[in-house]
């Protein structure tokens, strides 16, 4: 396994990541899309401005990896190994993409289009959602407690199914929470 610290990978990099363990690196405008990330580790890095759609994170390690301004449609987070697990997210699209029985505690997935995404299973406790988008995702046995999901859109999260207490919704989208029992707010 390659062994790669302390650099920066711009657009016109050749970036192999299979096999690679990458510390304090940052790759800028790589067009990484339909990459699979065998085995790869990743360490306090940062992905801003890449293209990484349809990417599967097969046994990858994301410790304390930032994602931001990042097209990430149709990702499988499900196989990424859960020690130490940690990723952030802003100002993405993250559409399509499946976060299933992860555990994502204190995590920021902020500003960004998380349409689609499947969270069910999940412990995502203390993590702040504000100002994302949620249409059609979906939440079912999700551990939500603590998180904040205020100025968020589109949401959709039974009370009943998932674990919500202590948090915080902004009063102007509550109906979010009540979509499940199918009653009309006027």
């Amino acid at each position: 396994m390659s062994f790669i610290e302390n650099q920066t990978f711009k657009s016109e990099d050749e970036v192999v990541f299979q096999e690679a363990e990458f510390v304090n690196c940052t790759f800028l405008s790589i067009d990484a899309s339909n990459s699979i990330f065998n085995t790869a580790k990743f360490e306090d890095c940062i992905f801003d401005s890449c293209n990484l759609s349809n990417c599967k994170w097969n046994d990858a390690q994301l410790q304390n990896v930032r994602f931001s301004n990042c097209k990430m449609i149709g990702n499988s987070f499900e196989g990424a190994k859960p020690f130490l697990l940690e990723i952030h997210f802003k100002d993405c699209a993250v559409n399509l993409s499946s976060f299933y029985g992860l555990t994502l505690k204190e995590c920021s997935l902020l500003k960004s289009n998380f349409s689609e995404c499947e969270f069910s299973d999940g412990n995502f406790s203390g993590s702040n959602f504000q100002e994302s988008i949620f249409s059609g995702a979906v939440f079912l046995n999700t551990n939500l407690a603590d998180c904040d999901f205020r100025y968020c859109l589109d949401y959709a999260i039974d009370p009943v199914q998932n674990r919500i207490k202590q948090a915080k919704f902004s009063a102007s989208e509550i109906s979010g929470l009540l979509h499940s029992f199918q009653i009309k707010i006027e």
